[in-house]
């Protein structure tokens, strides 16, 4: 059902949106949602038709799930499991010849060590660091890399975590976000719980919003499908159609608002992820949900010196490789074929080439090629924190903002799309619908 005359007009059916509508309506407000796609989710999104089991495309983790405000919203009201990703133990690999001709080896005690030591170093330093004094910079120049477990560090901060290398974050942004450590993924779907728990809202799909309109006593909404009128709209696109006008409004937002856009540009992280038949499991067999550093092996592409993958996912025979930054930007531009390709030779320089045999079906999200995504999540520029809030300030009490690039401690993470969503609704019920 979709409603004709809404008082509020929501653009983008993502957590932001839905979330936005759901409040609403719980108050009272007639809302309709414009969704680009002919789907719900925008980066948020499960499905079972890849792989025949629940599979999250985009949003994955419950990150830092002891304070994140969706672990009771999905733990509670809908009665998914939360596995405990946390307390599983990292593995590595490093280059080195290995049983049966493997071009990489299991690391060794010490080399762990070292791993862990350049790992708690970088953390050290980050959290030491006195922006207020020193002003802000990037991780890297915070703590250049030395060697190898340096890069390795570095490359989990950057492209393996915030889908941009080291030396485009900013040490501000990253203090100003939760990190406690405790992280919870979905064995159903992350996804798929979110929504479950939020709950249907109405929702147009197919309809691409081209101009929002405010300069009259109603606004207009322009679209594919048409025009629409309301009091208030909430934008919740990813901040790059703001910034270069994919989305126009009428009269164009001011000029502060439009230089925050600019400062939060969309980061990339992609997955290729592989399902195999049931031998894979035999070639790691305590594999169980763990992620996988595999140094680079030569003869691949070297943009990163290292590379990330989840092995066996909830017990099953599958992975997951994570490709971030410039990485992932240059495999938007190879077929399927050659980016599962990609993800086969990393693990086949740990596991063998027996692996490429067991090889079944393969996924890569490509998250760039989708015009309405332009990526994974936003970061800010260095120096440019301050500008998330900036962002998510309503202009004239008729436009109002959300999205995860919006939010200072929840920035790119899923919390930062749910709670924007809900200080929009409220902020328009507070200003609008009196």
């Amino acid at each position: 059902m979709t409603v004709t005359n809404p008082d509020v007009i929501i653009v983008g059916a993502g957590i932001a949106g839905v979330t936005a509508a759901r409040t609403l309506m719980q108050h009272g407000v007639s809302v309709l949602v414009l969704e680009a796609r002919d789907r719900i989710g925008g980066r948020a999104y499960t499905e079972q038709e890849t792989f025949g089991v629940p599979y999250d495309h985009g949003c994955t983790w419950l990150h830092s799930a002891d304070e994140n405000p969706l672990s009771s919203l999905i733990r509670d009201q809908t009665g998914y499991d939360t596995f405990d990703f946390g307390a599983r133990e990292p593995i590595y690999f490093v280059q080195g010849q290995g049983e049966g001709g493997r071009g990489a080896r299991r690391a060794t005690e010490q080399e762990i060590q070292e791993i862990e030591k350049a790992e708690d170093a970088l953390y050290d330093d980050l959290w030491a660091y006195d922006v207020v004094t020193h002003g802000d910079t990037s991780i890297h120049n915070l703590r250049p890399p030395k060697n190898k477990w340096d890069e390795l560090a570095q490359l989990r901060k950057g492209p393996f975590e915030a889908g941009v290398h080291s030396d485009r974050l900013s040490v501000i942004d990253y203090q100003t976000q939760y990190e406690t450590g405790t992280e919870w993924m979905v064995p159903q779907g992350f996804a798929a719980g979110i929504f479950k728990a939020l709950g249907s809202v109405p929702v147009k799909l197919g309809t691409v919003v081209e101009k929002i309109d405010w300069q009259g006593q109603e606004v207009k909404v322009r679209s594919n499908q048409g025009t629409m009128t309301c009091r208030a709209v909430v934008v919740t696109v990813p901040t790059e159609i703001i910034a270069d006008e994919t989305l126009k409004f009428s009269p164009g937002l001011p000029q502060d608002k439009m230089a925050a856009f600019h400062a939060l540009p969309m980061a990339l992280l992609d997955k290729i992820s592989l399902q195999f038949d049931l031998g894979f499991k035999a070639l790691i067999p305590d594999a169980d949900t763990n992620e996988a550093y595999i140094e680079a092996p030569q003869g691949m592409d070297q943009i990163d010196s290292w590379h990330s993958h989840l092995l066996c996912p909830f017990g099953q025979a599958m992975s997951t490789m994570f490709v971030g930054g410039q990485l992932a930007r240059d495999l938007t531009e190879s077929n399927q074929e050659a980016v599962q390709d990609f993800a086969v030779s990393s693990l086949a320089s740990v596991l063998g080439n027996d692996v490429k045999k067991l090889v079944g079906k393969g996924h890569a999200t490509k998250w760039l090629a989708d015009p309405f995504a332009r990526g994974g999540y936003a970061y800010s520029s260095i120096g440019k924190n301050h500008l998330r809030e900036v962002a998510r300030q309503s202009v004239a009490n008729r436009l109002f903002f959300a999205g995860e690039a919006l939010h200072g401690k929840w920035a790119t993470m899923a919390p930062g799309a749910y709670l924007t969503g809900q200080q929009a609704a409220h902020e328009i019920m507070d200003h609008v619908i009196l």
